[in-house]
């Protein structure tokens, strides 16, 4: 499950190209996980850094995925 993969720190790329076009990013961009919003150790939110992009803030986590 991606939510469980996702930590602070991580390098991620979008998991739905669409979305990352509609929002006038890159599609292969990666990003950075600055924040996470949740209780119980899962997140429900995540905040993603995107070089040259304001914060994406409160995103579903789900929506992107762990790179290496």
């Amino acid at each position: 499950m991606a939510t469980a993969a996702i930590r602070w720190g991580d390098q991620v790329v979008f998991e739905r190209l669409d979305l990352a076009e509609a929002l006038g990013i890159w599609r292969n961009a990666r990003g950075r996980i600055v924040g996470i919003h949740g209780q119980g150790g899962r997140p429900a939110t995540v905040d993603v850094a995107f070089e040259g992009h304001a914060v994406l803030e409160r995103y579903l986590p789900d929506l992107f995925r762990r790179v290496q």
